[in-house]
């Protein structure tokens, strides 16, 4: 797997050339999560200006009421960057007096907020966005997930020139990418990152230029990649093993695929398909040793590899069964 610290590293040799010859721009940076998160870092050390930067107001864990900082904020702290947040950016007076007038053009990733239109306006360059699918498929805030969800053979990044309506800007540039078999939520996030920078610096140069050209989305090709919630990580037997799979494959790390036991959630981080014939009960545990709980589906046989109960880490399920936890027995329905 792709760390971080080598996507930005192998980004910064790939960019040195792309932008030597270009003046720097004035941005201001819209995001929030990890996914914008590697953008804002790459652009910090491009010849670029971050003038500020816009990110969701902070918000308390759910579990223990803990304040988050979002990773753009995070990064912004540590480079000393002027940090906006607001709940509210309808007030226009508010934000002429917070938003640096000298700013050229804002680049939006995953920001998370709708932008107004005067604030979309402002800019000499426009505002642009980078997205993680190819429009105009999986318009909405979790394309990443929804491929996967969806099994997707391809997908990539496309920058969209923003207007008022969510992910429906003409597209200024894509770059594809093939999916791997391998590739989970994580992996493709990465990938995707890298993909994204390269796609940015590309189109920040275009938009220097003056070469580059719009491309309308066409209305027929839409699909829409809805919020991911809580309750959609929650694993249905009635599905077939290799549905449950693309589950946890897409769900993971949040919200997490998951059953529930007693009231507990025990959420599944690895499982494989055991193809079968044989038809137990929908849900039922016909087997359960250090290799694995088998697990009857609608159709095959799913086995569950590495589990994670209330309070503990990740485990295999041998670890699981030797320390003697019992929140599984052989012969269970699990609904």
């Amino acid at each position: 797997m792709t760390t971080n610290h080598s996507i930005l590293q192998i980004s910064k040799k790939s960019n040195h050339n792309i932008h030597k010859y270009n003046k720097p721009l004035k941005i201001i940076f819209a995001g929030t999560p990890n996914f914008a998160a590697y953008h804002l870092k790459q652009l910090l050390s491009s010849h670029h200006n971050i003038l500020t930067v816009l990110t969701q107001p902070d918000r308390p864990n759910y579990r223990n009421k803990k304040i988050i900082l979002s990773p753009v904020k995070k990064i912004a702290q540590q480079y000393n960057i002027p940090i906006i947040q607001i709940h509210n950016l309808k007030n226009q007076e508010e934000i002429n007096k917070i938003f640096p007038q000298s700013a050229e053009i804002m680049v939006v990733v995953a920001y998370g907020m709708i932008l107004p239109s005067f604030l979309l306006n402002r800019f000499p360059l426009g505002c642009i966005n980078i997205h993680g699918s190819l429009l105009p498929k999986f318009r909405g805030p979790a394309p990443i997930q929804w491929t996967l969800i969806k099994n997707e053979n391809t997908t990539g990044i496309t920058a969209i020139q923003m207007n008022q309506d969510i992910d429906s800007g003409n597209i200024l540039y894509k770059m594809l990418y093939k999916i791997h078999p391998k590739d989970n939520n994580n992996v493709l996030t990465e990938k995707l990152s890298a993909l994204g920078i390269k796609t940015l610096l590309q189109t920040l140069i275009k938009i220097q230029k003056k070469n580059h050209y719009y491309i309308k989305q066409k209305k027929y090709q839409v699909t829409y990649a809805k919020k991911i919630t809580k309750s959609m990580g929650r694993i249905n037997f009635f599905m077939s093993a290799q549905k449950i799979i693309t589950m946890i494959k897409a769900l993971n790390p949040w919200p997490g695929t998951y059953i529930k036991i007693n009231n507990q959630i025990i959420k599944i981080h690895k499982a494989k398909i055991i193809k079968s014939d044989n038809k137990w009960n929908i849900g039922k545990i016909i087997i359960m040793n250090s290799s694995g709980i088998f697990i009857q589906t609608q159709k095959n046989i799913l086995k569950i590899l590495k589990i994670q109960v209330p309070g503990k880490k990740i485990n295999t399920i041998s670890e699981f069964i030797n320390s003697k936890q019992k929140f599984f027995t052989l012969g269970q329905v699990l609904i």
